[in-house]
């Protein structure tokens, strides 16, 4: 019988002898040793592949990570396309020590995972550039856990404690998650009251067969352990009682190292401080009571930031906030903030890669707000949130809106990064576009003069609120590693003072995954549904309101379109009045006024510069982004290949997968004081689309006798004036176009350029 000693003290001890016995191991285990097959002429050679065979249990990608031998590659760089002229590679020389070392190496990585009888052969031949290796897993049979038994734990009142462990029966003794196991059980045991709780593990693996194990854990609690005393150190400006509000234990509750855990978030929540330590002082006497020492250090309590960014959607943007950390005492904040955008937008979008933005999409646009935050409410879980604000806001060339109001908000930490929140947010709205109420009306599919009115006029939305996040990714600019998860709802009516009603529905879901060093796939899914409710007033006859509707295509969304691009959109014939009436090469008009005004004319002949597309949103959208970031060889540069898909419906009914539109792309982003500078380039795919189009009429001028101003009329019968104007009139003509905007390749790039990461 093999067996391990019954209580070994910790992780390193039990490595190292995992370490021993792969070293040493049985007389079994010597008789199939590492077969290393090596022609040491070849030392030196640059090593051009690596291959694995006889592997099932594990991936090829997961033994790399276990070995320093690895073949040449690019790095992940841009110069990729030099790499067959032997330029941009990372080259490894090949070492014969090196390889044998990897065998142990992964003799190692087998024995801890269950494999004890694994061999390892590794082979080295010349090849076209360098050396090809060859390594060869003869994997063996698994040691697989036979029994699991926690023992000294039938007195405890955490059987929740003892469930759901790392290590399963039936699965291979995994030295990893043998380890894993004991200290999960040990950390349940101190969260439920067992302060001094250890737990020592050993396990038998009989000679015969061979390839089962007995695991048994066996537990030492120790007393139920209370908090006792709590003591703050370094509170000055703050009040120690506010420092104790925040905490999520309180002397004679049961110990507890997550309690003490989350104290110390909520206390760095406050952003009052550079440091916090919540400690517990586990050697006082009786050991049943636990004393507490919170050892905080304040930062500055009035901050003031000002940043200044540019970009392609907005132009040149700045913002600006003061901020005071213990505003009125009890830690609470008030922050003032400032932002404006669009700075030079008129003189940049003349510049390549700028949008250009006609008229009133032009002008500046911002947003000024006051917020308070209450950091504790009824309990230090609880977090209270008003303030109000006032902005004006462009969605280029769909409308401009102006508005200004308040909100409350009640947030509750439910978990580990996680927040769920319930608000309520009151504004006056208005909704107003660059050319007038006729296209105002066009760009909202709202048509009449009454629905004009409506959304032209200052108008309430007031929605109640919910939503949860959680960021589990393990950095602000550049996650790694983790994921975040954010969910969002609204619901208006006459109930909540709302003058439209409708329920709003988003999800997001980020993921980050680390492939290799400097390789990390970064994935998005975002999902949104909304219908109007409520009984069919003037305002819900317009349907869902615009400003809820979805929009999608952008830097953070869909990158092959330009912002808002993707998704339901209408023509206007641009500048109709000329275009509608020029002649051809014969001196015949393209159509006549009566053809234009009733909408019988056949604008299937015009180019795609003679329209304007408008986005008019959707009720749907669905969006997905899958990026891979890798490095550019520069400390502070980094690259990304990506594809995004996405599409916006305008009924959620009409959603379909094969409408979905995938685009791929790269781009670059530097890595300065403020944060990412991104720079993405999109390819669109898109065919030609199938788009109604809309005019205004077209009639001439004529001078009132009476008064001598001139104005646009309809032409009378037999009028031979070819001086045409805009007719104050809408129409749609009868035949939806087909709209191809795109030429040759270059004319489907969409670049952008901002700060930040797209997700």
């Amino acid at each position: 019988m093999r067996s391990q000693a019954p209580r070994p003290s910790g992780r390193p001890r039990a490595l190292l002898l995992a370490a021993l016995l792969a070293a040493v191991a049985t007389p079994a285990a010597a008789q199939r040793a590492d077969t290393i097959d090596v022609d040491l002429r070849l030392r030196g050679r640059d090593v051009v592949g690596l291959t694995f065979e006889g592997v099932h249990a594990f991936t090829p990608a997961q033994l790399r990570t276990a070995i320093e031998t690895t073949a040449g590659t690019c790095g992940g760089s841009v110069l990729a396309v030099l790499c067959p002229f032997g330029l941009a590679l990372h080259r490894q020389p090949f070492d014969p020590d090196m390889l044998r070392a990897d065998a142990i190496r992964l003799r190692l990585f087998y024995y801890q995972r269950g494999y004890r009888d694994a061999r390892i052969g590794a082979a080295a031949r010349p090849a076209e550039g360098g050396v090809h290796v060859v390594i060869t897993v003869d994997e063996g049979q698994p040691v697989r856990v036979a029994a699991l038994e926690i023992l000294g734990a039938d007195t405890l009142q955490a059987p929740p404690a003892l469930g759901d462990l790392p290590l399963r029966v039936g699965e291979p003794l995994n030295m990893l998650a043998y380890e894993a196991t004991r200290d999960t059980i040990r950390a349940r045991l101190r969260n439920r009251g067992y302060a001094h709780a250890e737990v020592f593990g050993g396990y038998d693996i009989p000679q015969d067969p061979g390839h089962t194990a007995r695991v048994q854990y066996e537990v030492a609690p120790g007393g139920r352990a209370r908090f006792d005393t709590i003591q703050v150190v370094g509170a000055t400006h703050i009040s120690p009682a506010v420092v104790r509000r925040m905490l999520t234990v309180r002397p004679g509750d049961v110990y507890s190292e997550a309690a003490l855990l989350r104290s110390q978030r909520n206390l760095f929540s406050l952003e009052a401080f550079r440091h916090v330590e919540v400690g517990a002082d586990l050697d006082a006497q009786p050991d049943t009571l636990v004393p507490v020492t919170v050892s905080v250090t304040e930062g500055d309590l009035h901050r003031v930031r000002v940043g200044v960014g540019i970009n392609n959607v907005e132009a040149i943007n700045a913002e600006g906030r003061w901020t005071s950390r213990n505003f009125l005492g009890g830690g609470r904040r008030l922050e003032v903030r400032g932002q404006i955008s669009n700075v030079l937008a008129s003189q940049l979008g003349e510049l390549p890669g700028f949008a250009a933005q006609p008229g009133d999409y032009g002008d500046l646009t911002g947003s000024l707000g006051v917020d308070f935050v209450q950091p504790w409410f009824f309990s230090p879980l609880n977090t209270f949130g008003a303030g109000l604000f006032l902005e004006r806001r462009s969605i280029p060339g769909v409308y401009i809106r102006e508005g200004r109001g308040g909100y409350l908000t009640l947030s509750r930490a439910v978990g580990t990064g996680a927040t769920a929140s319930l608000g309520y947010r009151m504004e006056l709205t208005r909704l107003r576009a660059d050319q007038g109420d006729l296209y105002f009306c066009t760009r909202l599919v709202a048509c009449e003069l009454s629905d004009i009115q409506v959304l032209s006029s200052a108008h309430r939305l007031a929605p109640l609120t919910i939503g949860f996040a959680r960021d589990r990714s393990n950095s602000l600019f550049a996650p790694t590693r983790g994921s975040i998860v954010r969910l969002e709802g609204e619901l208006a009516g006459r109930a909540t003072g709302s003058e439209f009603s409708y329920l709003r529905l988003v999800g997001e879901l980020s993921e980050y995954r680390r492939l290799s060093p400097g390789l990390v796939l970064a994935t998005r899914i975002r999902p949104g549904w909304a219908r109007a409710l409520g009984e069919p007033t003037d305002q819900d006859l317009l349907g869902l309101h615009p400003q809820k509707r979805f929009f999608a295509g952008g830097p953070n969304s869909v990158r092959g379109f330009a912002q808002y691009r993707l998704g339901p959109k209408v023509l206007t014939v641009h500048d109709p009045a000329r275009t509608l009436t020029q002649p051809d090469e014969h001196g015949v008009p393209l159509c006549s006024l009566v053809e234009i005004n009733a909408g019988t004319c056949d604008v299937s002949r015009l180019p795609a510069s003679d329209f304007d597309p408008h986005p008019v949103g959707g009720s749907a959208v669905l969006e997905g982004n899958a990026e891979l970031r890798f490095p550019l060889g520069f400390e502070k540069l980094r690259g990304a290949a990506f594809v995004d898909v996405g599409q916006v419906w305008a009924r959620a009914g009409a959603a379909r997968l094969g409408s979905l539109v995938w685009t791929p792309g790269f781009g670059v982003r530097y890595f300065s004081a403020i944060g990412p500078i991104r720079v993405d380039i999109g390819f669109n795919p898109q065919g030609a689309e199938r788009l109604a189009v809309l005019s205004s009429g077209v009639g001439v001028r004529a001078t009132d006798p009476a008064t001598g101003d001139t104005r646009c009329v309809e032409a009378p019968a037999g009028t031979t004036s070819t001086d045409y104007c805009e007719l104050n009139k809408l129409h749609a003509f009868a035949a939806p176009h087909t709209w191809q905007p795109y030429g040759g390749f270059l004319d489907r790039l969409q670049l952008h350029f901002s700060i930040g990461q797209a997700f």
